[in-house]
């Protein structure tokens, strides 16, 4: 049986132990094509037209796997971390694209909830096997490796390493930068590692000779004690790890500068945006942008905002804080 995995939203956050597990238990998996502008085109054709972009990203690369598989992949993130949850959008998603896309072949949902524990992993993945039709040793076995596997690639995340470098290893991506200028990239990761709607933002960085690090490169221990100086409990994970990566990156000294990619119409972004930037303006006053990307966005006007605050970062560099004492 062949099992397509659509190339967006969670999939590059948990693509490694989807594949493992679906691999080790006899499957093929085929992964849809990378973004295009026929995909984007055709996710915003289908999907609602309040959906973000990822949404209609993720509606785009669910066609693209029709006709090509026996079954798609779709996840029902509930909550990725205990006592959290994550957007609405993805707990509805199997819904929006049973109703959206016509000629669909049979959805194989995966329901992940770990509100309540991380316990309830090893059962979402049994229930997985249990549609496929497959029980016992060798779904516990399949699950291990998965687990294994998804631990070796948050690793090399925490590492220093984009998913990007370790999704795609064909790619010529440099790691060994020596410039002493970094930026923060904070951004979902189903926008920072979509080249075609981040319009390639961090291969670009790197080629200027740019140092860039992203939310996945920081620790969740991290995370979490700078979360706790935030008076009320966030609840939301995508934006807790947005925003703890933010705060970690200023306190310790880490970049020279923030770029802030957003998707237009997202709530999560929206505050956790505003957090950062007063974070920011209070008591660091670093270099900050924000990008922010719909299926409207041109390359020409991304790149000629990417060109001006590449140019503010070389000022700054030049000069240091010799500032007029004006204002």
């Amino acid at each position: 049986m062949k099992i397509g995995i659509p190339r967006a939203l969670s999939y590059f956050d948990y693509f490694p132990i989807w594949k493992t597990f679906l691999d080790k238990l006899g499957f093929k998996t085929i992964i849809s094509s990378p973004t295009t502008k026929d995909i984007l085109d055709k996710g915003v054709s289908l999907c609602v037209d309040d959906a973000c972009l990822p949404v209609k990203i993720f509606h785009g690369h669910v066609a693209d796997l029709i006709g090509k598989v026996d079954t798609i992949f779709i996840p029902r993130l509930i909550s990725v971390s205990p006592g959290e949850y994550i957007c609405p959008k993805f707990i509805g998603l199997p819904e929006m694209v049973k109703n959206t896309i016509s000629d669909l072949p049979p959805l194989l949902v995966f329901n992940y909830d770990l509100h309540k524990g991380i316990k309830y992993r090893g059962k979402a993945f049994n229930t997985l096997a249990r549609q496929l039709g497959l029980s016992g040793g060798v779904v516990d076995r399949a699950y291990k490796e998965a687990c294994s596997m998804q631990d070796k690639y948050e690793r090399m995340l925490k590492s220093g390493q984009s998913p990007l470098n370790i999704l795609e290893p064909k790619e010529s991506w440099d790691e060994s930068i020596k410039n002493k200028v970094t930026i923060g990239i904070i951004g979902h990761s189903y926008l920072l590692c979509d080249r075609y709607i981040s319009m390639d933002l961090i291969k670009k960085i790197q080629n200027k000779g740019y140092n860039v690090k992203v939310p996945s490169n920081v620790p969740d221990k991290k995370i979490e004690e700078n979360i706790m100086d935030i008076p009320k409990r966030m609840f939301l994970s995508y934006g807790k790890r947005m925003l703890g990566s933010g705060i970690e990156w200023l306190k310790c000294d880490e970049v020279d500068g923030i770029i802030f990619l957003s998707s237009f119409g997202c709530g999560i972004d929206s505050f956790i945006e505003e957090l950062i930037r007063r974070y920011n303006a209070r008591e660091y006053k670093l270099p900050y942008a924000v990008f922010s990307l719909d299926e409207h966005s041109g390359q020409a006007g991304f790149e000629t905002r990417l060109e001006a605050f590449l140019d503010m970062m070389e000022w700054r560099n030049r000069i240091g804080h010799n500032f007029s004492a004006h204002g």
